[in-house]
């Protein structure tokens, strides 16, 4: 499937934002965009002890202009799996875990033997599960998993796999990656989001380049793995057209358009 015809996502780290604060993420750029960004990833933390300073921020603008938005925390395979994942769901707070799906970034090996590093990865996926009473997603690239790690010894999981073009010389972006990410890894048959580019045209950011994502189908499809579903646009009796703010699912039967 052509890549315009999946879902388009973004996702956001401290450094999309300037190093004095000053030049934060533009979220209503990203609203405006087109295509359509349906689902922002934000980084939350790395580890036990570090916290993205930014995510909050991200988090809340996110959901201000109506984006599925996914966490990421990054695993030390080396260091005490609980205590990371503790750190994880302290940053987390709040936030509603039935409409943020939770993502085990796994990148690192720390010289780790494969054992240890899935040994590690399966216990911190059987924490997410457990805590956040679904399955997450696991990021990752092929060359990694199948060098660091057995997938048939892991919990069930979703992949976000990450596979781009060679990059173009500064100061030009590189284009997407066409999805799907190819070959998959050793033992995994589907995935779930592919990172399509990482050094792409930064849509609303302080800096220059920004990772692109192709979600494994439509806003529908990722709406749905939220557990949500497209509102029905009500028509405007003046013009006959679908109006972009109100909703038949926001009123109750007894209502009626004015």
């Amino acid at each position: 499937m052509p890549n315009q015809d999946l879902a388009f996502g973004i996702d956001l780290s401290r450094y999309n934002t300037s190093a004095d604060g000053k030049g934060k993420v533009d979220f209503d750029a990203i609203a405006a965009h087109q295509p359509e960004v349906v689902f922002i990833a934000m980084r939350a933390g790395v580890s036990w002890g570090y916290q993205d300073p930014w995510f909050a921020f991200y988090l809340a603008e996110a959901q201000r202009i109506d984006r599925v938005c996914l966490a990421y925390h990054v695993l030390y395979p080396g260091e005490s799996v609980e205590t990371q994942m503790d750190n994880f769901f302290r940053i987390l707070g709040a936030v509603d875990l039935s409409q943020v799906p939770l993502v085990l970034d796994l990148e690192l090996d720390h010289g780790q033997s494969v054992g240890r590093i899935t040994q590690a990865t399966a216990q911190a996926v059987t924490i997410l599960t457990e805590r956040a009473g679904r399955s997450p997603l696991i990021y990752s690239r092929t060359s990694w998993i199948d060098a660091h790690l057995c997938v048939a010894d892991l919990p069930p999981v979703h992949w976000w796999l990450a596979q781009y073009r060679w990059p173009r010389p500064y100061p030009l972006y590189t284009p997407e990656y066409p999805s799907p990410p190819y070959p998959l890894p050793a033992g995994v048959g589907n995935w779930t989001v592919h990172q399509t580019g990482s050094r792409c045209k930064s849509i609303g950011g302080a800096s220059y380049f920004m990772d692109y994502n192709r979600w494994h189908g439509s806003k529908a499809d990722v709406l749905a793995f939220v557990g949500q579903f497209p509102k029905t646009a009500l028509i405007c009796p003046i013009d006959h057209q679908a109006c972009p703010r109100l909703f038949a699912e926001d009123f109750h039967d007894d209502v009626r358009c004015p």
